[in-house]
C-alpha cells in the first residue's frame, strides 16, 4: 500500500521491452581521465558527449506503458542532434563567453549545469515510480503523475507528491521545472469544453497535444507575459504592430506569429513552448488573442536570455546555487514562426484567451505546484537558518529560539497547512478536482510577504558573518593564505572550510545577484500583490462570514 491507500502491486503495468538505443556516440575524454568502454545502454549525462543521433521512436515505449523519460532521453530527444537540441540561443557577448550564439545548451557553461540538474531528476524519476507515475484511469497503463487529471482529493495528493519530488531536485529554487506547465496543459485537457467554445477542433487540439506531451513526457515552458512597451495602451494601439506576439498571416498550413514575450523562464531547457497571454487583452486585440504550442527549435523562434549567473560563478564552492540552479529567464522572439493548425488552442478570441486560465482550473492547478515547490524552499531556508545559528553555538539562546520559532518555523508550518488544505478540500465540478482557490490564493498572497520577512530574519541572524568571509576558495589553497584562513575563519562548532562553505551557500541564496533574482521571482512570478489580493477577495467565503454576523444580530 502506498501513502494514498492504493495497492501499487495491482497497478503494475507489464514490463517494458524497449528497443536498444542506436546511432552514433562520440565521447570526449579529458586528458586526465582513463578512457572507459562505451556501453550505450548505460549512457547518462555525466558522460561528456559530442553527438548522439537516435533513430525515431527508439526510446519511446508503446502507448499506455510509458514510464517517463530518463536523463539522456531528455537531453537528446529522438531524431534530434545535440548540436540543435533547443534551436539557436542568442546571448550577450560577454568576455566570459566564447561566442554570441549557443548551439547546444547542454554543453555551454552558461546553461549546462542547470540542464544537468533536470536530466538527473529525470533519471531519479525512474527510481521512484511509485511517486512519479500513476495508473491512467482511462487506458490502464502508467503515466507520469504530473499528467494526472485530478478527479478527487486523492488525485491531488498524488500530484502533490510528484511536485515535491521535482521541487526537491532543486531544493525549491527552480520554479519552472517540467511539472509546472504540465499542470497548465493537464487542466486545459480536463476542461476542454472551454476551448470547444471556439470550435470543437480547438478542444481536440488541446486534448491531442496533452496526450502527446503525456506519452512522451515532454518538458514545456511557457511565454505568457509581453514586454512592457506601454502599460497604458493595448497591443493593437502600439506605435508599431506586433511588438507583442500576434497573428500576421493565416495560411492553409497554419498561422504565422510575429512579436515577443518578455519572460519565458526555463525555455532554454525545454522541448516545447506554450504561448498565450495571462495579462488581460483589450477588445480590439483580436490579432493577439492566441493560445498555442511550438517546439523550441521551431524556425524563426529566437531566445534572448538575461545574463546567466553560472557565467559569473568562479567556483561551486563560492557560488553553489548560482553555478547550478539558474533557470535563466528569457525573452522569446517570434520572427514569423509558422504554427500548424493542430497546435492552436485559441485563435483570435479575446474572451477565451482571458477565460482559459481562470475559468478553467489551470491557474489554481499550476499554482498548487508553485506552492508545493515554495514549501520545499521554505524548508531549505529554515534548515539554513538553524545551521547558521548552530555554527555560532547560538541555538541555546532563548531570544534566538524565539526568532527561529516565531519568524521562521511558524511561517513554514502555516504554509504547509495551506497547501494540504487546498489538496484535501478541493472544489469538484464537471469531473475535475480543483485545489481549493481560497487556500491557493491565501498561500500566494502570503508568499510574497513571507519571502521578504524571511530573508530579513536570516540576515539578522547572520549579523556581520557575511562580511567576514575570504574572497574565494583559493584562500584555502594558496600557501600564502591557507594557514591564516584555516585559523581565523573557524568557529568552535566548525572548521574554517565547513563554516565558510555554509555561509557562502546562505549568501548565494539571499545576497548575490542570484539571490536577488530569487527574491524578485517569488515576489512577482504570479502577479503584483494587489492582483493576488483581489483573487483572494473573490475566493473567500464572504457569504458564510456575513451569515454568522446576521445570526448574531438576530439574537437581540
Amino acid at each position: 500500500m502506498n501513502e494514498f491507500g492504493t495497492n501499487t502491486q495491482d497497478e503494475e503495468a507489464p514490463a517494458l521491452n524497449l528497443p536498444p538505443i542506436t546511432g552514433e556516440y562520440v565521447r570526449e575524454t579529458p586528458a586526465y581521465a582513463k578512457p572507459a568502454p562505451i556501453d550505450p545502454d548505460q549512457i547518462r549525462y555525466q558522460e561528456p558527449r559530442v553527438r548522439i543521433i537516435l533513430e525515431e521512436n527508439d526510446a519511446i515505449p508503446p502507448n499506455g506503458q510509458f514510464f517517463g523519460i530518463n536523463g539522456i532521453g531528455y537531453l537528446l530527444r529522438p531524431g534530434r542532434e545535440a548540436d540543435v537540441q533547443v534551436g539557436i540561443v542568442d546571448i550577450l557577448n560577454h568576455a566570459v563567453m566564447a561566442t554570441p550564439v549557443v548551439d547546444d545548451v547542454t554543453k555551454h557553461p552558461a546553461f549546462a549545469e542547470s540542464t544537468r540538474r533536470i536530466a538527473e531528476r529525470y533519471d531519479a524519476a525512474g527510481e521512484a515510480l511509485d511517486v512519479t507515475t500513476c495508473v491512467d484511469p482511462v487506458r490502464g497503463g502508467r503515466i507520469g503523475a504530473m499528467w494526472l487529471i485530478p478527479r478527487s482529493a486523492e488525485d491531488l495528493g498524488r500530484r502533490r507528491a510528484v511536485h515535491r519530488f521535482w521541487a526537491e531536485g532543486s531544493y525549491g529554487l527552480m520554479g519552472r521545472t517540467p511539472d509546472h506547465v504540465a499542470s497548465v496543459l493537464t487542466a486545459f485537457a480536463g476542461w476542454r469544453q472551454l476551448f470547444d467554445r471556439g470550435g470543437r477542433h480547438f478542444g481536440d487540439n488541446v486534448v491531442r497535444f496533452y496526450e502527446k506531451a503525456r506519452d512522451e513526457d515532454l518538458y514545456l515552458a511557457y511565454a505568457i507575459v509581453p514586454p512592457q512597451i506601454d502599460r497604458s495602451t493595448p497591443a493593437h494601439k502600439h506605435p508599431e504592430p506586433f511588438l507583442h506576439p500576434g497573428v500576421v498571416k493565416e495560411t492553409d498550413a497554419g498561422i504565422v506569429i510575429r512579436g515577443a514575450h518578455s519572460i519565458a523562464t526555463s525555455v532554454t531547457m525545454a522541448d516545447w513552448l506554450y504561448v498565450s497571454y495571462i495579462t488581460p487583452l483589450a477588445p480590439g486585440d483580436v490579432d493577439y488573442a492566441i493560445s498555442l504550442v511550438v517546439p523550441v527549435n521551431a524556425d524563426g523562434l529566437r531566445l534572448l536570455p538575461r545574463r546567466p549567473y553560472a557565467t559569473l560563478a568562479t567556483s561551486v564552492y563560492d557560488y553553489p546555487l548560482s553555478a547550478r540552479f539558474d533557470e535563466v529567464d528569457t525573452t522569446v522572439v517570434f520572427d514569423d514562426v509558422l504554427v500548424p493548425w493542430e497546435h492552436v488552442f485559441v485563435y483570435r478570441n479575446v474572451e477565451l484567451v482571458t477565460a482559459q486560465f481562470h475559468e478553467s482550473p489551470a491557474h489554481v492547478t499550476a499554482n498548487f505546484q508553485s506552492l508545493v515547490r515554495f514549501g520545499v524552499k521554505l524548508e531549505l531556508l529554515a534548515g539554513l537558518a538553524m545551521k547558521l545559528v548552530e555554527v555560532g553555538r547560538g541555538e541555546g539562546d532563548a531570544n534566538t529560539q524565539a526568532t527561529l520559532g516565531g519568524e521562521i518555523a511558524t511561517y513554514c508550518a502555516m504554509f504547509d497547512a495551506l497547501v494540504k488544505a487546498a489538496e484535501r478540500f478541493p472544489l469538484v465540478g464537471e469531473g475535475y478536482a480543483r485545489p481549493h482557490p481560497q487556500y491557493i490564493y491565501a498561500g500566494m498572497s502570503l508568499q510574497r510577504r513571507l519571502i521578504v520577512d524571511l530573508y530579513r530574519t536570516v540576515r539578522e541572524l547572520a549579523g556581520g558573518a557575511f562580511q567576514h568571509l575570504p574572497s574565494s576558495e583559493a584562500s584555502f589553497l594558496s600557501p600564502e593564505t591557507r594557514a591564516h584562513t584555516e585559523r581565523y575563519y573557524q568557529s568552535t562548532a566548525a572548521g574554517a572550510r565547513d563554516r565558510v562553505k555554509l555561509l557562502k551557500l546562505i549568501w548565494d541564496f539571499i545576497g548575490t545577484e542570484y539571490g536577488g533574482r530569487q527574491l524578485q521571482y517569488e515576489m512577482f512570478y504570479s502577479a503584483a500583490q494587489p492582483v493576488v489580493n483581489r483573487r483572494m477577495f473573490r475566493s473567500y467565503d464572504w457569504a458564510s462570514a456575513k451569515a454568522l454576523v446576521d445570526r448574531l444580530l438576530s439574537e437581540y
